[in-house]
């Protein structure tokens, strides 16, 4: 009996473990779900990851050609405005031609990284070929200077840049500039008188006087009411500057774009043209 009962375990025994070891074996070479397909899943990974390798080196060339390429060309930009600074030296007044490369520079450093560089340029070629009345480089001037990130209030007089320690400023829509700026902008003689805190502007017969805080000035005697009053500010007094340029008979113009003050000195333009037709009399 116990000779029968062993002879029926090691057949069930026999029975369960064949099918476990031919399982193993099976799994061992692969049927579609061992380990062999996880070996060939990470080559597959590997191969990815080598051609993404590849490409990021591919960039990296691109990149360091294309950085290359754009070094080159603004040092080129760089030697043709010294080569055209050149020219000027030794030309009394600029040529259509010059006016045409300077607009062309201006065109191309505005292409490449060197914003500010384009600014430099336009600023050199309003300076050089402003004419009164032609307000159109200022448009360009307006564009360059916002794209550069400029806030900053500028104001202009026969295309050159007022320079001043300290900037204008715009308060309720009027443009204020400190006194020594509007002197030497409009070449007029100003005193500021603390003891009275007036400031005293005088240029040829014209006389103005105005009064820190309130809105009245004298002008050539007459009392004159003002949209915006001088003010005290870190120091420095502060002028309105359409009127002032107003009563020293010059044109003013604001353009939003850019923050910019433009002014006409329509006086100096006929002081100009009187010490010429004094010259050609005295001539003849």
């Amino acid at each position: 009996m116990k000779k029968a009962i062993s002879t029926s375990l090691v057949a069930i025994l026999l029975a369960t473990s064949v099918p476990a070891a031919l399982a193993a074996d099976q799994e061992s070479k692969g049927n579609g779900n061992g380990k062999p397909e996880v070996k060939a899943e990470a080559k597959d990974k590997s191969k990815e990851t080598s051609v993404k390798e590849s490409d990021t080196d591919t960039d990296d060339e691109d990149s360091t050609e294309a950085s290359t390429d754009t070094n080159i060309k603004d040092v080129k930009l760089k030697k043709q405005l010294i080569e055209l600074r050149q020219e000027l030296k030794h030309t009394a007044e600029i040529t259509e031609d010059q006016k045409a490369k300077y607009e062309q520079l201006v065109a191309e450093l505005e292409k490449t990284t060197d914003k500010q560089g384009a600014l430099d340029v336009q600023l050199e070629l309003l300076q050089r070929t402003y004419q009164k009345g032609d307000h159109t480089p200022f448009k360009k001037l307006g564009e360059l200077l916002e794209n550069t990130g400029w806030t900053e209030v500028k104001a202009f007089v026969d295309g050159k840049q007022v320079q001043a320690d300290v900037a204008p400023y715009v308060q309720g829509g009027r443009a204020l500039v400190p006194v020594r700026a509007i002197s030497s902008a409009l070449k007029a003689e100003v005193n500021w008188k603390p003891e009275t805190r007036t400031v005293e502007i005088t240029r040829g017969e014209k006389s103005i006087t105005l009064y820190l805080d309130k809105k009245e000035a004298t002008v050539d005697g007459k009392s004159i009411s003002l949209d915006t009053a001088p003010v005290l500010k870190n120091g420095r007094v502060f002028l309105p500057l359409r009127f002032i340029s107003e009563q020293l008979n010059a044109e003013v113009k604001w353009q939003e774009e850019g923050k910019i003050v433009i002014i006409d000195d329509i006086q100096a333009s006929k002081e100009s043209d009187q010490d010429t037709d004094s010259s050609d009399t005295s001539a003849k």
